[in-house]
C-alpha cells in the first residue's frame, strides 16, 4: 500500500505496526521510499496459502499439495456458514472522516483486508489466516471490527478470529457496535503519533533484534546487525 495519497498519509494495521516497531524504517519505506520490502520466503508462503484458501472457499478449487492439510478447516467453515454470506479477501477502506470509500479513491485513508467475512443477520465473523508462529495482536482484530461496523451499519456484533494454521489454534475477540468509542480513541491516538512524526520530520530509529530482517538495514546507520 502506498504511504501517501494526494499528499496525505494513508494507514493500515501493518503500516501502524511498522511505525511502532521502528519509525525510521517507516520513514525509509513509506515516506522517502528509499527501500521496498520484497517479502521474505515466509511472507511469500503465507501469500500463497491465503490465495489457495480464497480459491477453495469462493470457487471450490481443490487445494494444491502445499495447502492440502487445511482442507478440513475449509470444510468446517463452509458447514458452519451454510445459511450465511461468505466473502473472501474483502478490501475495506475509510476516509479520514471514517466514512466508507473505495480502495483506490483519492480520499482513501485507512485500509484493511479481511481474509474471510461472514455475515448472518446482524452478526459478522471475521477470520484472519495466520501461517506463522502464534503471536496475537488484538489491535488487528479490533481494526477489522471497526471497519465492519462502518461498512455494514446493520451489524451489531463482530467476532474477530485469528486462525493459526500451523498450530491449529484460534484467538477470538467479540465486539459490539455500541462499544467502539474506546477502540477508536486508541487507534486514532496511534495514528496521530505517526502524523506528528510526519509533520515534524522526526522518525527516530529503534534498533532491535529485528534489524537483520529490515529492508533498510544496508542504508540505516542505526541498524543493529
Amino acid at each position: 500500500m502506498a504511504g501517501k495519497n494526494e499528499g496525505k498519509l494513508t494507514h493500515s494495521y501493518s503500516s501502524i505496526k511498522m511505525y511502532e516497531n521502528c519509525p525510521k524504517r517507516y520513514e525509509y519505506q513509506r515516506i522517502t521510499k528509499e527501500v521496498s520490502d520484497t517479502g521474505s520466503e515466509a511472507t511469500k508462503f503465507g501469500e500463497r496459502v491465503h490465495a489457495d484458501l480464497e480459491n477453495r472457499l469462493v470457487h471450490g478449487t481443490a487445494l494444491p499439495q502445499e495447502s492440502s492439510k487445511h482442507e478440513q478447516v475449509c470444510t468446517t467453515l463452509q458447514q458452519l456458514t451454510q445459511n450465511a454470506d461468505l466473502l473472501a479477501e474483502q478490501k475495506l477502506c475509510l476516509t479520514e472522516n471514517l466514512t466508507p470509500t473505495g480502495w483506490w479513491d483519492t480520499d482513501a485513508w485507512l485500509r484493511s483486508i479481511l481474509d474471510v467475512l461472514i455475515i448472518k443477520d446482524n452478526t459478522a465473523i471475521v477470520i484472519d489466516w495466520k501461517t506463522g508462529k502464534r503471536r496475537p495482536d488484538f489491535m488487528q482484530l479490533q481494526l477489522f471490527a471497526l471497519q465492519v461496523f462502518k461498512h455494514y451499519p446493520n451489524i451489531k456484533k463482530v467476532k474477530s478470529t485469528f486462525v493459526w494454521l500451523k498450530e491449529g489454534k484460534t484467538d477470538t475477540e467479540v465486539y459490539t457496535s455500541s462499544n467502539t468509542n474506546l477502540m477508536w480513541a486508541d487507534l486514532l491516538s496511534r495514528i496521530e503519533k505517526i502524523n506528528q512524526s510526519y509533520i515534524k520530520g522526526n522518525f527516530p530509529a529503534r534498533p532491535s533484534g529485528l534489524c537483520p530482517w529490515c529492508p533498510a538495514k544496508n542504508i540505516c546507520q542505526y541498524a543493529k546487525i
